[in-house]
C-alpha cells in the first residue's frame, strides 16, 4: 500500500491535486488502487482538493508543521519553509504517514502541488505467548 504526501497552495484546485498525483504515480508505474493514504500538513485540513481524494475512501493523515520539522528529507525547501513553518510538506509527511524511512518518489513539483510517495512501512511486531516468551 501506498502513501501519496502533497504539498499544496491554497490556490490549488482538486483538479491540480489530482492531475499532479496523477502524473507521478503514472510517471513511476504505480496504481491509484494502491493508494490507501493522502498525508499532508493540518493547516490544509480543509482543503477541497484533499477533501476532494478523501471522498473516494482513502485515509487522510495530517501532520502539524513541527512534526514535519523533524523529519529527514532529500529535497529540503527553504522557500516551503518560510510558507509552511516546515522545510517539507509532502516528502515529510509521506515519510510519517507510511513508517518508512525512503520514499519510492522523492517530491515532484507541480504549479501548485508538490507530490512524494512512500509505501507503507511493514508492521514491526512479533508474536510472544502467554507468558510474554516466543
Amino acid at each position: 500500500m501506498l502513501v501519496v504526501g502533497v504539498g499544496l497552495t491554497s490556490s490549488a484546485t482538486a483538479h491540480d491535486v489530482r492531475s499532479a498525483i496523477d502524473a507521478t504515480l503514472s510517471a513511476a508505474g504505480l496504481a491509484w488502487e494502491d493508494v490507501a493514504t493522502i498525508a499532508s500538513t493540518i493547516r490544509r485540513h480543509d482543503h477541497p482538493g484533499l477533501l476532494a481524494l478523501i471522498a473516494e475512501e482513502r485515509g487522510l493523515a495530517l501532520f502539524e508543521p513541527s512534526e514535519l520539522t523533524v523529519v529527514s528529507v532529500p529535497n529540503p525547501s527553504p522557500r516551503v519553509g518560510e510558507r509552511a513553518g516546515t522545510s517539507s510538506v509532502a516528502e515529510a509527511a509521506a515519510l510519517l504517514a507510511s513508517g518508512s524511512d525512503s520514499l519510492l518518489v522523492p517530491k515532484r513539483v507541480y504549479e501548485n502541488v508538490t507530490v512524494a510517495v512512500a509505501a507503507m512501512a511493514a508492521p514491526n511486531f512479533r508474536l510472544t505467548g502467554d507468558d510474554g516468551h516466543r
